[in-house]
């Protein structure tokens, strides 16, 4: 009774646009014989679902998300911090060993890692508090995005079941990323590593599982550990528009016979790579060449501002040793 009354304020109070026509209950009954059809257990399907709940917070967050233009430049300044830095080279340092292992075993270099884990989680002090069963249920129920999230949550309660994971454990963001680097669920059961062999994929609690993870995901999406991301240019001259973006690629040498340099004014490396040239902010802002590891990062968030600042994070870790 308690539950269909917090189930009928919810609704009262919120009635999202987009909302489900179909009764709550009647819902999440069909939702659980689908998962069991699934072939997820019936114990792990009403242990995660029978006492789900709507969240609000959750709603009003997925409504309401602020429509603000950020620049490029004040972006990056505020990620790059000296505290973020400083931060990132300790746990490089402190962590030099497994990250060496993970580093070889998966052919994506150590301080790309931290500084993914950095971005995501502020290097694990941040990954996030709430239930990613309710933040789910709610998502699914409440429409925007139902199908997508829908299969989110189905993908959740298939960790449930693999892992041995218990529903009050799977925590994270209000849209349903989990862990200390962010995995919704369809990617934790794709790229999620239990490197230490105890039987469970944690990235929520074990350090060497989330570094694991982070970089079995990079090396599945084409990371390569004899390049780099990339690097800040400066441009010697007018670089037709056609030529810049993602969808176009011109090879080292031909960048440097169109005027590309390396900061400072000294010439590309005499490497055979092929590279895209981007300017996140126009014309008017900073210049990168992008190599294919690069785009590796743009699979994990689709993104220019936050690849590029991964690249730079990483640069900066990697310099403060």
């Amino acid at each position: 009774m308690k539950r269909l009354l917090l189930i009928a304020l919810f609704l009262a109070f919120t009635a999202p646009a987009g909302a489900a026509e179909m009764p709550y209950e009647q819902w999440i009954h069909e939702l659980e014989d689908e998962a069991i059809g699934n072939g997820v257990a019936p114990e792990i399907v009403h242990s995660a679902l029978d006492d789900a709940m709507l969240d609000e917070r959750v709603v009003d967050l997925d409504q309401k998300q602020p429509e603000t233009t950020v620049t490029f430049a004040s972006y990056s300044h505020r990620i790059l911090s000296a505290d973020r830095i400083e931060k990132g080279a300790g746990l490089l340092d402190a962590n030099s060993s497994v990250l060496s292992e993970v580093a070889s075993r998966y052919g994506v270099q150590p301080q790309v890692i931290v500084a993914l884990w950095g971005m995501e989680s502020s290097f694990g002090r941040h990954s996030g508090d709430y239930s990613i069963i309710d933040s789910l249920v709610t998502l699914a129920y409440e429409g925007r995005r139902a199908k997508f999230f829908r299969s989110e949550l189905m993908n959740a309660l298939q960790i449930l079941q693999q892992d041995h994971i218990a529903p009050d454990e799977l925590r994270g963001s209000w849209a349903g990323a989990m862990g200390q680097c962010q995995f919704m669920p369809s990617t934790y059961l794709k790229f999620a590593v239990d490197y230490d062999g105890d039987g469970k994929r944690d990235i929520w609690e074990n350090q060497r599982d989330v570094f694991a993870s982070i970089a079995n995901y990079l090396a599945a999406e084409g990371w390569r550990s004899d390049q780099t991301w990339g690097r800040e240019v400066d441009i010697d001259g007018d670089i037709p528009a056609s030529d810049i973006g993602l969808d176009h690629k011109h090879s080292l040498a031909e960048w440097q016979a169109l005027g590309v340099r390396s900061l400072g004014g000294e010439s590309l490396p005499d490497k055979d790579l092929e590279a895209s040239l981007i300017q996140p902010d126009g014309a008017d802002g900073r210049s990168f060449l992008v190599y294919d590891n690069f785009r590796a990062l743009m699979r994990w968030n689709h993104s220019t501002y936050f690849a590029v600042t991964v690249g730079q994070l990483a640069d900066r870790i990697n310099a403060a040793q």
